[in-house]
């Protein structure tokens, strides 16, 4: 990543060594810390981001798997209490059958032995003969029950499976969160030269954007003169609308983005659909060479993704950079995006 200002500062600083440089020179390795420390913090911005979605999804499921167990708790004892009713109905019927065998009189079946007189040859026969539909939906009820409570137990599994997975994408999220503050806290004087040279390059490029918005209006691409498509022109002016919003981990609406979220949604409010996650995007697109990138290109960082970003033409694309930012015009001179997707065709 080379910084308009560091680059004039490295230029002026060669041509006063000339070819008969030796040593490292001190803002080169300023500048490759820099460099280092933004792919760093994109990174982590990026995990976090990803485990925000992911904890969302993950207790969306738990949620649904919790009312999946509570239904079918409530399915298991409906059942249950329907063959409870049929067992008194049985062995009902079956010492109605008793008492009107003579030979049987002796041994008339006991009020708790129902299970084991059914289990029995000449019971069961004694009821199907006397009632043969009711010894059938009793054992096609036993069956039931049987199956519905191997799913309950599966569902009961999952549901503990899920707890599990969203207690570790938590405990994910807070180190790469506690790593970030490290990052933070170890690299304030490199922070401030990046916001600084950032701030600079805003306001030295501030003109030039506007000229760019005008062009992007009249369906033009700056530099080139060649035509934004309908598609990419509408895109481009949706994005343009959620300018100063927040950054926001997870962030998917204009109360705060994150990078992908903000791809999703300005895309999503022109009829076209991408996947949540910059990772996602990127592998859902058709890569396209970075010296074929058009208005309405999505642009990467990171194989796979960790930053995506709408490109809008003359090097200049819409990001939603990271916590503490907003959404804003960037130039590719003060951040080169690595690679290039085309969503429309």
């Amino acid at each position: 990543m080379k910084k308009f200002c560091i680059a004039v500062l490295l230029l002026g600083l060669g041509s006063l060594l000339g070819s008969q440089s030796v040593y490292a020179d001190p803002k080169e390795d300023t500048q490759a810390s820099i460099d280092q420390l933004q792919e760093r913090l994109h990174q982590l911005n990026d995990e976090i981001s990803v485990t925000v979605v992911q904890q969302e999804e993950q207790e969306q499921a738990i949620q649904d798997l919790n009312q999946s167990m509570t239904t079918q708790e409530q399915k298991v004892a409906d059942m249950t209490e329907k063959l409870a009713q049929l067992e008194k109905e049985i062995q009902a019927r079956v010492r109605a059958i008793q008492l009107k065998d003579a030979d049987q009189k002796a041994s008339l079946f006991q009020l708790d032995g129902w299970s084991k007189t059914l289990s029995a040859l000449k019971g069961v026969e004694s009821v199907r003969k006397t009632d043969d539909a009711r010894a059938k939906e009793y054992t096609e009820l036993v069956e039931k029950i049987t199956k519905q409570q191997k799913l309950l137990e599966k569902k009961q599994q999952d549901y503990q499976a899920a707890q599990q997975l969203l207690q570790a994408t938590i405990e994910k999220q807070t180190n790469s969160k506690e790593q970030l503050e490290q990052e933070l806290k170890d690299n304030e004087e490199l922070l401030a030269q990046i916001q600084e040279e950032e701030r600079q390059q805003e306001l030295a490029l501030k003109a030039e954007q506007e000229v760019l918005w005008q062009q992007v209006i009249l369906g033009q691409s700056l530099s080139t003169n060649e035509e934004v498509g309908d598609k990419a022109q509408a895109i481009i002016l949706s994005a343009k609308q959620y300018i100063g919003v927040p950054y926001v981990w997870g962030g998917t609406s204009p109360n705060g983005f994150d990078c992908s979220g903000l791809m999703q949604w300005v895309f999503a409010q022109n009829g076209v659909s991408l996947p949540r996650v910059s990772q996602a995007q990127q592998a859902a697109v058709k890569e396209i060479p970075i010296s074929e990138v058009q208005p309405g290109d999505l642009v990467f960082w990171g194989r796979p993704a960790h930053h995506v970003a709408l490109y809008i033409g003359d090097g200049y694309f819409i990001q939603a950079p990271q916590p503490g930012d907003v959404v804003k015009i960037t130039h590719s001179s003060y951040y080169p995006f690595e690679s290039a997707g085309r969503v429309l065709y």
